[in-house]
């Protein structure tokens, strides 16, 4: 005979069964359901991700956009160097850099010719040939004074 423990443990053992299996169902059946439903949460889930990341790459430089040429600066900007008595021995000398975005640049010919009127000591040649390449960033001239700053900003 068999113990009342062991019979309890049969029926729950049944019952799991007949809910996993159902009753009269082929399991082959029941297998590839499954099978075919963890394919669709997993691509589903991939989906989501990938839509995710493809947001995040649109995403325009308004104010919710990427961060500011601003923001940069405060975070690479290094802490000055000071001795035991508190005197600054180095400090970190913040000047402007320019650079370009060639594939944002309508007219390659009059961006050279503005800027080379600006920066004389710019070669011509050489900034369009920066400029009309397919790359996303480029130096064109590092450490310019405020005022050519300014210029450049003002064109």
């Amino acid at each position: 005979m068999h113990s009342p423990r062991k019979l309890h443990e049969n029926r729950w053992q049944r019952a799991l069964r007949s809910l996993l299996y159902g009753r009269d169902v082929d399991r082959t059946v029941k297998a590839k359901a499954r099978l075919g439903l963890a394919i669709l949460a997993f691509a589903s889930i991939f989906s989501i991700i990938a839509l995710r990341l493809v947001m995040f790459a649109n995403v325009g430089e308004g104010p919710g956009g990427r961060r500011s040429v601003a923001q940069d600066a405060v975070a690479t900007a290094r802490p000055d160097i000071l001795d035991r008595n508190g005197e600054i021995l180095a400090t970190d000398v913040k000047t402007p850099s320019l650079f370009a975005e060639p594939r944002k640049i309508i007219d390659v010919d009059e961006a050279v010719e503005l800027l080379t009127a600006v920066l004389p000591d710019l070669d011509a040649g050489e900034v369009r040939e920066r400029l009309s390449s397919k790359r996303g960033f480029v130096w064109l001239k590092r450490e310019i004074t405020p005022r050519q700053q300014q210029e450049i900003h003002h064109l």
